[in-house]
């Protein structure tokens, strides 16, 4: 069945979800710049006067798209009541590591964004950035100062940067660092830059 005949069977929320998978795809693999309307509208299976109803522009497809797995990932990374606050801070650490993995071009900027990024995407990392600050704060059931606030903001652009060289594709595979070995040196840093106790074993 083509894909035309698989849209026209869609509800409209099911259409919508479409483009935005086949947008991801190819912001993904893309990246912002060569993403042609035209191209995901052929393989969602719809016209392009389609994916303009639903996206005033190829600008709103990129703020659907990203905002999507901004959503995706603060799911992913919420804190468990029934997990200690490491295990919690291990788990949202391990989910981080295993989104940065799986995106790629256009939507790892998301998760470590260049300055020359589109500003959607400095705007919904921020925001992201702040919620997950939030929740280490919480985790590790430290005083609330601006000092510790600096120190964790700091820590979570390490995470971004580490989770950044340890999944580059080019790297050697004998430089490659599994994500347990990750995990671990992103909770030591964490300690030291907090010296709180949550994060210790």
């Amino acid at each position: 069945m083509s894909n035309k005949a698989d849209a026209a069977r869609l509800t409209p929320d099911g259409r919508r979800e479409q483009i935005l998978r086949v947008a991801a795809r190819h912001f993904g693999r893309d990246g912002f710049e060569a993403v042609s309307v035209r191209d995901i509208a052929e393989q969602a299976g719809v016209t392009r006067a389609l994916v303009y109803h639903y996206f005033p522009g190829k600008d709103a497809l990129l703020d659907a798209v990203l905002r999507r797995e901004a959503e995706e990932l603060l799911a992913a990374t919420a804190p468990d009541p029934a997990l200690s606050p490491r295990e919690n801070l291990e788990r949202a650490l391990g989910a981080y590591l295993d989104h940065f993995a799986a995106s790629g071009g256009g939507l790892r900027e998301l998760y470590a964004p260049r300055a020359s990024a589109p500003a959607v995407v400095h705007e919904i990392a921020a925001s992201n950035h702040a919620v997950q600050l939030e929740r280490v704060i919480e985790f590790l059931g430290v005083d609330d100062t601006p000092l510790t606030r600096l120190a964790i903001g700091g820590w979570l652009g390490f995470v971004e940067q580490v989770a950044a060289a340890s999944t580059r594709t080019a790297a050697p595979t004998a430089d490659r660092v599994d994500r347990d070995a990750v995990t671990r040196l992103c909770l030591q840093a964490l300690a030291a830059v907090t010296g709180a106790a949550a994060v210790g074993h």
